[in-house]
């Protein structure tokens, strides 16, 4: 009973340590502020492209055929049918 008590103990004691150096090791590193206003322009550029993109580009709808119920496996006393979502 005590090497079990000993066992349980010591293992909460490195979990608890595991944590808090993985804690102090999961920082991450900062931007300096160049590299935060080469990010910032690139964003506004991208940003820029797509809206133009989005208006030159025309799309057209593909004709959706309606769907026709199909009746499951009867299953039970009830008659049902499937009901399939059009896209």
């Amino acid at each position: 009973m005590n090497k079990l008590l000993v066992a349980v103990v010591a293992s909460a004691f490195v979990f608890g340590s595991a944590s808090g150096f993985a804690a102090d090791t999961a920082k991450k590193e900062e931007l300096t502020k160049e590299q935060r206003a080469d990010m910032r322009n690139r964003a506004e550029t991208l940003t820029k492209e797509r809206a133009q993109a989005s208006t030159q580009v025309k799309t057209v709808a593909p004709a959706v055929k309606p769907q026709k119920a199909k009746k499951a496996k009867k299953v039970s006393r009830h008659d049902v049918k499937k009901a399939r979502p059009h896209a």
